[in-house]
């Protein structure tokens, strides 16, 4: 008997576990997953639900494959070209914006808001519609809003994420390999695709502090952590005591969250001016005695005394002769027993986490090239950069928590 052919046995896996997950959401009592504009906004999967979770991935995994599959080598060789091109558009002018979430539309009435014609409000809204779920038209010129777009028009953290995407990230990414030519093997961070795509001579951040209002998008997009708030005071063996330098801790979400925590913990979270402003500014009053906010360089010499120097998603900005220049620069206040506590993604080895998985750290790896010309790392890479900066820094592991994207690094200062 000739063996199942690899299309067929995706199209079981796609219909085994879908019925999986439909049976969950039915014996729950859980709507089933949806784009219509009063979705939820993410599927209701508990994190205990780890056999549920599993089979969405399987879905997700199997459909990207049998699509690749039945589309063919040589058509997947076309380039979309497009791409967000409607999205940006959209966000640009508002579009979704210019009517209430639970009311209808038309391209006219979008037209008059906006200032653009009708024809290509028609136009952007349509494509928007087909491949990107922007929008619906379930009856000929009357729009209404997906899932998506009432999202984006009813939630401002949302929206100034995207708009870091469409702005800040995206241009950045065809103009890479003309980085890479005109700066082979460069370190430097105004020496990107980002550098080119913004027509000047700085890096990403140094550009990011002449605009304030792209800035403060910039932080807002950091501000809603992928990785759940409770994930650095549940699992570091915290005293409860600790005086925490938050390194460039933008608005101090983590830092807020381990104060909630433990009520004799006390955190300084340093950031850019415009950082550290919004952050204090939105700081929940009773924490404001034990959470501070200070305008700090990091490539400057620290000047807090602390117990934990704690940097979220830093270290992964930078080319290693930076890391080692920020860790450097912590040696002044260093006491004996410091530690560092360095949370970031961590290469994984392929062969031993999921395709989902992979594809997340490397397509991160890919931008922080484009963005910065830094890097996610590999296990050996962080031991053998903390020695690079001092062999007085002693590298005590690294975890990853279950649910979590990023990995909880661990190093003290031995003196």
């Amino acid at each position: 008997m000739a063996s199942q052919s690899r299309i067929v046995e995706l199209s079981s896996i796609i219909a085994k576990e879908t019925a999986k997950l439909d049976k969950f959401f039915t014996e729950n009592g859980l709507p089933t997953p949806s784009l219509e504009a009063d979705a939820l906004r993410s599927l209701p999967i508990p994190e205990t639900a780890k056999d549920i979770e599993a089979a969405r991935e399987a879905i997700m995994v199997a459909c990207s494959e049998l699509k690749a599959l039945v589309t063919g080598p040589k058509a997947l060789l076309r380039v979309d070209w497009t791409a967000y091109t409607s999205v940006k558009a959209i966000i640009r002018f508002e579009l979704d914006k210019s009517f209430p979430v639970g009311e209808s539309t038309t391209f006219e009435a979008m037209s008059k808001f906006s200032g653009l014609n009708v024809n290509t409000v028609q136009r952007v809204v349509r494509h928007a519609i087909i491949n990107h779920n922007f929008f619906q038209e379930k009856t000929p010129g009357v729009i209404t809003h997906s899932a998506l777009t009432a999202i984006v028009a009813q939630d401002e953290m949302a929206r100034a994420a995207i708009i870091v995407e469409l702005d800040e990230f995206w241009p950045s990414a065809p103009k890479m390999a003309d980085a890479m030519e005109k700066w082979p093997n460069s370190e430097e961070n105004n020496e990107t695709g980002f550098t080119l795509a913004n027509n000047t001579d700085k890096g990403m951040y140094a550009t990011l502090a002449e605009y304030p209002d792209r800035a403060e998008n910039f932080g807002r997009y950091f501000f809603a952590d992928r990785d759940p708030p409770h994930l650095l005071p549940d699992n570091y063996p915290w005293k409860g005591n600790e005086t925490v330098v938050d390194v460039g801790g933008s608005h101090g979400s983590m830092s807020i969250s381990l104060a909630k925590r433990f009520p004799n913990i006390k955190c300084v979270v340093q950031d850019l001016p415009v950082n550290v402003k919004e952050g204090a500014a939105r700081l929940p009053p009773e924490l404001k005695d034990r959470v501070t906010f200070m305008p700090h360089d990091f490539f400057n010499e620290q000047t807090v005394v602390g117990d934990v120097y704690y940097f979220r998603c830093i270290f992964h900005n930078w080319a290693d002769k930076y890391c080692i220049q920020i860790l450097r620069n912590l040696i002044p206040v260093l006491r004996p027993g410091a530690k560092i506590i360095i949370h970031d993604r961590i290469m994984p080895d392929p062969a031993t986490v999921s395709v989902e998985d992979a594809r997340r750290t490397i397509n991160m790896d890919i931008g922080m090239l484009q963005l910065l010309n830094a890097k996610e790392r590999e296990f050996k890479e962080w031991p053998e950069l903390l020695q690079r900066a001092d062999p007085r820094f002693k590298y005590l592991g690294a975890h990853r928590p279950p649910d979590a994207m990023r990995w909880i690094i661990d190093a003290e200062w031995q003196g």
